[in-house]
């Protein structure tokens, strides 16, 4: 057989199947929905219900845009008719190829028929409730002046047929589909059919129509069909006698099982077009909010399979007993395959009896090779590891990290630990483990047996999860005579616990007629008054908050988090700042959090001392470089020579002098806080010895204060007041800066009455001002809170808490 080191050959040769289709290759494997189908339901309806509510209210930057395209000289205006009209040819022509093409069926048809006809209805009964009138259908035909009606059909009907079209053609068909969406878009406007502002609101007509059949019905997993994938591995040098789909499949790539020539077995692992993963941009935000622990990005479906072929050969030069590789490339343009041949039984199929303590050693000596090798496999489990004849293999190298760091490696340990204790039980899973890596190994990796770290679709193997940890860690304990890690307590949420917020914000809210001249009518006035574009805008900007927030927590610890559940964990946090005064319930969160990805409890506390004194250094620069600018004027008239410097000064150097003192005296004291200072010393320590990672965190800081300070200064434009986007910045950073010194939930009342008085100060009405920071306070703190209730529960039934 060819030697696994003489495939440059094959490694580089790219070969297409000689055929060409405007249509995807795709098996009968049934549908599937997912949770694309839901958001673009949900972005479609917010667009239709903004444009709706505001349809006669276009905002100065859609004015501008039809000014500029209106003056375009005519030669353009009559190019942007024909771009209009082949619009509707590609509709045309799209319809007739999907309901006709190659690999037509009933659901195909079925899902093109209703969006097209969905897009129409709807379309129609908006623009009867609206203009009261019907759409444009055909413009092109008897219209000599026409006037903007929302919705504008070709529009909708464009993007709802690429949507729903998009699991099935192929990618120059898709290209070309957002190139006539582009193209409508722009001569829709020039062409005086709809403002700029029907236009976005008609593609979210079309996007909600088509989400919705989507969601209903479901759409193609994507799968490529065995001929086609027969016929790539010929074309990359391996001729067979067919395949057939194993049965353990997962989402975005397909299995298939085949037999060369002369015999041999080959796994097949295939990369095809999925409707939702093909895109770049979905496999980003796919890999940051579902990633495994050390999952690697791959830009494309070559190299995905190119990285997993270079991984392998690497790990066999290492020593570790890995499948022989017989072919890797892109077999066409909708699919990248890698094949290895070699037989072999998962040790998920095995039984207790079949998988013996011998191959359970054997197993942990090859993964010992390749940890020494600094590999980390990423996806260690009972499926990725077989047996043959009495020897093991290593298998499915394709989340697999190079130069892996030491919390790599201890996942590797605790994922294929807990993955064999479902087969075989604790006590002889962790004996194996001891006994092959030693104690001093499995003791390291300890602290990573939590369920964060241990991979989804191993956890589902086990109806009982988190019981199975908790006895794999004690077993641990026992078998290598150590004592558990001390845990993170979380102070939990009760009734009492919330009622003072509460009767605080009730208290605040009643108190404020009386002492000031706010009138809550007035406020009423304002708000109605509000353009709510702007306030939708600012409602955006709000919850991208958690984003910032999330990045911050990233940079400041070294571990690998997922970086959905750290969103998560933004909101629950607002929650808790609610429920319990001062920042203790977020640190203590945060530190719970962090543990169950194996960070030290001591770094994890220091995570949220280091992220707040960095958010607190931002928040000095932004207030001292604002005030710089002369914007603000504080009224302050303070004579710097009548300041007792040399008193204040003395004052400080007591101060810490007696807290050195009683630290390094008094024995409970010093044994108690010294540890905690070393820790937190070399975790700030390891954040500045890498610039990147001071870099990011400092820089998601100052993008979390902008982007609050962006959503008031829309708030503020929402009411008509011209505010500086300076000014808003200060009494953003300064409010949440003054609140935090106050032992109050949130800073409620604190908050609400400061930013009141500094837009006062500023030059805002009392009421506007209120009425602002009441609408501030509630996109920024108050529904965010709401909303860290229920993922507040999400992190505690899942274990991240």
């Amino acid at each position: 057989m060819e030697s696994r080191f003489s495939l440059a050959r094959k490694l580089t040769s790219r070969f297409r199947i000689p055929a060409a289709s405007y249509f995807v290759f795709m098996g009968d494997e049934g549908r599937v929905r997912r949770p694309r189908d839901v958001i673009l339901v949900v972005l479609g309806g917010l667009l239709t219900l903004s444009t709706v509510f505001a349809v006669d209210r276009a905002p100065e930057w859609a004015v501008a845009l039809v000014e500029l395209i209106a003056a375009s000289p005519d030669w353009v205006i009559d190019l942007f008719r024909i771009g209009y009209l082949m619009s509707l040819v590609y509709v045309l022509t799209l319809t007739a190829l999907l309901v006709s093409g190659r690999g037509a069926n009933v659901g195909r048809t079925r899902d093109v028929l209703l969006v097209l006809g969905g897009v129409a209805a709807l379309a129609i009964v908006l623009s009867f409730l609206i203009n009261s009138s019907w759409p444009y259908f055909f413009p092109e035909i008897g219209l000599s002046e026409a006037v903007p009606r929302f919705p504008v059909l070709r529009v909708a009907l464009v993007s709802g047929l690429l949507v729903v079209a998009t699991p099935y053609v192929t990618k120059p068909l898709r290209r070309l589909g957002w190139s006539a969406i582009a193209l409508t878009f722009i001569a829709a406007i020039a062409l005086g059919y709809g403002t700029p502002f029907h236009v976005v609101g008609s593609l979210g007509v079309g996007i909600a129509v088509a989400g919705t059949v989507m969601l209903l019905f479901g759409t193609p997993r994507g799968y490529p069909s065995p001929e086609v994938v027969s016929a790539g591995l010929e074309a990359l040098g391996v001729p067979n006698n067919g395949l057939s789909p194993t049965a353990d499949q997962i989402w975005g790539l397909v299995r298939f099982a085949a037999e060369d020539k002369t015999g041999n077995h080959i796994d097949v692992k295939v990369h095809g077009r999925d409707s939702f993963d093909s895109q770049l941009a979905a496999k980003l935000w796919r890999t940051l909010m579902y990633r495994e622990v050390g999952r690697t990005v791959s830009y494309s479906r070559g190299q995905a399979v190119e990285r997993e072929a270079l991984v392998s050969l690497l790990a066999a030069r290492a020593g570790v007993n890995v499948p022989e590789l017989a072919a890797v490339g892109s077999a066409s343009s909708e699919i990248s395959l890698i094949a290895f041949t070699g037989s072999g039984i998962p040790f998920s199929q095995l039984d207790a009896t079949e998988l013996s303590d011998a191959l359970l050693r054997k197993a942990w000596k090859e993964i010992d090779t390749l940890h020494g090798s600094y590999i980390a496999h990423g996806g260690l489990s009972c499926d990725t590891v077989k047996a043959d004849a009495g020897s093991v293999a290593i298998t499915d190298f394709d989340l697999a990290t190079l130069s892996a760091e030491e919390d790599l490696i201890a996942a590797d340990i605790v994922g294929f630990m807990f993955s064999t204790a479902t087969v075989v039980g604790v006590e002889r899973a962790v004996s194996a483990a001891v006994d092959e890596l030693g104690k001093d190994a499995v003791i390291a990796a300890m602290p990573y047996l939590q369920l964060p770290a241990i991979a989804s679709r191993v956890r589902k193997t086990t109806d009982k999860p988190k019981v199975l940890i908790e006895e794999l860690r004690e077993e641990l304990l026992t078998v290598t005579e150590t004592e558990p890690p001390e845990p993170v307590e979380i102070r939990r949420i009760t009734v009492r616990s919330l009622l003072l917020p509460a009767m605080v914000l009730l208290l605040g809210w009643a108190l404020i007629p009386a002492l000031t001249q706010i009138n809550y009518a007035e406020i009423w006035e304002v708000l109605q008054e509000a353009d709510w574009w702007l306030v939708g805008v600012a409602f955006l900007l709000g919850h991208i908050q958690y984003l910032p927030q999330a990045t911050a927590v990233m940079f400041a610890v070294p571990a690998k988090l997922q970086f959905g559940p750290l969103l998560a964990l933004q909101a629950a946090s607002q929650f808790i700042t609610l429920a319990i005064p001062s920042s203790a319930g977020r640190v203590a969160m945060n530190a719970a959090f962090l543990h169950k990805f194996g960070v030290p409890v001591t770094v994890a506390i220091a995570q949220g001392a280091i992220d707040g004194f960095s958010g607190f250094l931002v928040q000095a620069v932004i207030l001292i470089a604002v005030l710089l600018t002369g914007e603000v004027d504080l009224g302050l008239e303070v004579d710097p020579s009548t300041v007792p410097w040399l008193v204040l000064l003395g004052i400080v150097a007591l101060l810490i002098v007696v807290v050195v003192t009683v630290i390094l005296t008094v024995e409970s004291v010093r044994s108690r806080v010294v540890p905690i200072l070393k820790d937190a010393w070399g975790a700030l320590s390891a954040v500045l010895k890498e610039p990147s990672r001071a870099f990011g965190l400092l820089t998601s800081n100052f993008i979390y204060w902008n982007v609050l300070g962006l959503t008031l200064w829309f708030l503020t434009s929402a009411v008509g007041v011209d505010l500086s986007y300076n000014l808003a910045l200060f009494v953003a950073a300064g409010t949440s800066l003054f609140a935090g010194f106050m032992p109050i939930p949130g800073g409620i009342g604190v908050a609400e009455a400061t930013m009141t008085a500094l837009l006062v100060a500023f030059g805002l009405e009392q009421s506007v001002a209120f009425a602002v920071t009441m609408v501030y306070r509630v996109l920024t703190f108050y529904l965010p809170a709401f909303e860290g209730f229920f993922t507040t529960r999400w992190l505690e039934k899942n274990g991240y808490i």
